[in-house]
């Protein structure tokens, strides 16, 4: 019943305004007895003096208005006795005077309606209306002895009620302390210290009521917030630990991703890869193995703390055998414990924990294996998977570049010597040719003796001869040019210097640049495309001016040779292909460069050949 605190605050409201009531009832009931009883002792007063003023009419024979004071009297009493009806008829003090009163009226009536008959006045009758009068006054005595006890039963009540009130003040404040100001006082210090961060702060108010519900509450409310505060101080430590751990990885990757770029791929950039990848992971040792390019057999290009028994055949691995063979047809990563392994195998035997295999692989192609070793358990091995696979990806394009690499060099080789096969082919071959011929018919004027076609054939062989071997010296500075320390323009000075001491033409250069660099490619080939074009102008212009036009500005790269020869028809020229043999050559030079080359010629009005290159 008394559990809830609005229920033990009603009811100790209701036991102290009931308890004021009935004393403020009792105070208001006496009150109005002692207004009936006050209005009673007047009109008994009145009575008496009515009793006197009967008397005294009577003694002066003023019987003429003797009934209608006997009438007044009558209506005195008849109020007085309505009085006692209402609020006197319990009082014991008065009730029987009363009845005394009332009753001895009719006699006293009488005997003042008898007097006022007889000639003179008895004096029996003053005697009879002193006792009459007695009567009264005994009724008006009755009634003061109870407005007496009436008024010490009030001041009763009112102390009682000013001690009610007293009590119920001490009660209140007590009860208010211990049901309200208590709790909501533990409560408030719970509070504070919540605040404080103290978490592990509980309240406990056994009230059996709302506040012991609000501390309950309290209570589970500061469990809430001291679990979820334990476990966002787990998550910060956790996440904190994983970026730490993120950093690291991220170090890592930065650190071997410049050194893969910086470093060929080569077994010490891969000794040194697979030691930052052990320590990541925190393996005690490990090893890289390559596949061949036919992908039949995996070469141990790289290990650190590899057990020797492992390294015996490690070589030549095939491609197929045992668990690292296997893992080049399973998923990027692969763990093999030893404990569920064949027992036979090498790495069980060794007492190997287990192993893990990360394919070294670039767009769907293996290109090789990183096994990493353990001789204990690894708590989570998945947890380096994302950034090792990254690495070996990094790796895969490191060897990939490096094979590339390889691969260019080996193609700029075979183009150079492609291009020296075509030199030679159209130039040295076309001047041998031409000397077999000259060889023939000298052979011809010898068998017949004509004296003056062997000086005329052997004069041909002469000049063959020695245009073949200015061939051959243009051939071998064209492929000896140097361009590393050296400025374009530089290049070219030394290009048409050479020139002049070959042949005395006059030669100009007007050289116009916004201060871009050419490429080296760029540098390489054009100095080849002017190198045989001045080449042809020395073999077959007779030309006395030539002008070297450069420009590069932002619409691109334009070079324009001319010559004052003795030009040729370019129809003719289509129709004998050969016939001016470094044309085909600066073709193909200028093609590589993705640029054009045309040219301009007409008998007599010279030569002029055009290359343009447009910006990428």
């Amino acid at each position: 019943m008394l559990n809830s605190l609005p229920r033990k605050l009603m009811l100790a409201i209701s036991v102290w305004l009931l308890g004021a009531l009935f004393c403020v009832g009792i105070t208001l009931n006496i009150t109005w007895r002692l207004e009936d009883r006050g209005i009673a002792i007047n009109e008994a007063g009145s009575l008496r003096k009515q009793s006197y003023l009967l008397l005294a009419m009577v003694q002066a024979k003023q019987n003429q208005d003797l009934p209608q004071e006997i009438t007044v009297f009558e209506t005195k009493l008849a109020h007085l006795t309505q009085l006692m009806a209402r609020s006197l008829h319990s009082d014991a003090q008065s009730h029987a005077p009363f009845q005394a009163v009332q009753a001895g009226f009719v006699p006293f009536k009488s005997k003042i309606l008898a007097a006022s008959q007889a000639e003179q006045t008895s004096p029996i009758l003053l005697a009879e209306t002193r006792a009459y009068i007695a009567t009264i006054d005994e009724l008006v005595k009755g009634i003061e002895t109870e407005n007496t006890h009436s008024i010490q039963i009030m001041r009763m009540a009112q102390g009682m009620l000013m001690l009610m009130v007293c009590v119920s003040a001490v009660l209140s404040l007590l009860l208010l302390n211990k049901l309200v100001i208590q709790p909501l006082s533990k409560l408030n210090q719970g509070i504070q210290k919540i605040s404080d961060g103290q978490l592990d702060t509980r309240v406990h108010i056994a009230t059996n009521d709302e506040f012991h519900q609000v501390s309950s509450g309290f209570n589970h409310m500061a469990q809430r917030l001291q679990d979820a505060y334990q476990h966002l101080e787990d998550k910060v430590k956790q996440k904190t630990a994983d970026l730490a751990r993120t950093n690291q990885e991220l170090s890592t990757l930065y650190e071997i991703t410049a050194f893969l770029h910086k470093a060929p791929s080569n077994k010490d950039t891969m000794t040194v890869f697979l030691q930052k990848v052990m320590a990541l992971a925190g393996a005690p040792s490990g090893s890289i193995r390559l596949l061949n390019q036919q992908g039949e057999h995996m070469d141990m290009t790289a290990h650190i703390n590899v057990p020797p028994a492992l390294l015996a055949n490690a070589d030549c691995t095939d491609a197929h055998a045992c668990l690292c063979g296997d893992a080049l047809f399973q998923p990027d990563f692969v763990i093999y414990p030893m404990a569920t392994a064949d027992p036979n195998l090498l790495c069980h035997k060794l007492q190997l924990d287990h192993l893990t295999v990360y394919q070294i692989q670039l767009r769907d192609q293996t290109l090789g294996l990183l096994t990493l070793y353990y001789d204990r358990s690894e708590p989570n091995p998945h947890q380096e998977l994302p950034i090792i696979t990254l690495l070996c990806s990094q790796l895969a394009v490191s060897i990939e570049n490096n094979r590339l690499g390889m691969r260019e060099t080996q193609f700029a080789v075979l183009e150079e010597r492609n291009i020296m096969a075509q030199g030679l082919h159209d130039s040295i071959a076309q001047s041998l040719s031409f000397l077999n011929l000259q060889l023939q018919m000298l052979d011809a004027a010898i068998r017949k003796n004509h004296n003056d076609k062997i000086q005329q054939h052997l004069s041909f062989l002469n000049t063959g001869v020695q245009q073949c071997y200015d061939d051959v010296r243009e051939l071998l500075n064209n492929f000896r040019l140097k361009l590393a320390h050296a400025s374009f323009q530089e290049v070219l000075n030394s290009v048409i210097e050479r020139f002049k001491a070959q042949q005395a033409t006059d030669v100009t250069l007007r050289y116009v640049t916004d201060g871009q660099d050419l490429s080296p490619q760029q540098q390489l080939q054009l100095v080849f495309i002017v190198q045989e074009a001045l080449s042809n102008i020395r073999k077959h212009a007779q030309a006395s001016e030539v002008l070297i036009d450069f420009s590069h500005q932002s619409d691109g790269i334009k070079l324009k040779i001319q010559d004052n020869g003795v030009g040729f028809d370019t129809q003719i020229n289509k129709e004998k292909q050969g016939h001016h043999i470094g044309l085909s050559i600066m073709q193909e030079r200028i093609a590589q460069i993705q640029g054009q080359i045309s040219l301009e010629s007409a008998p007599g009005k010279g030569t002029r050949i055009l290359v343009s290159i447009h910006p990428q």
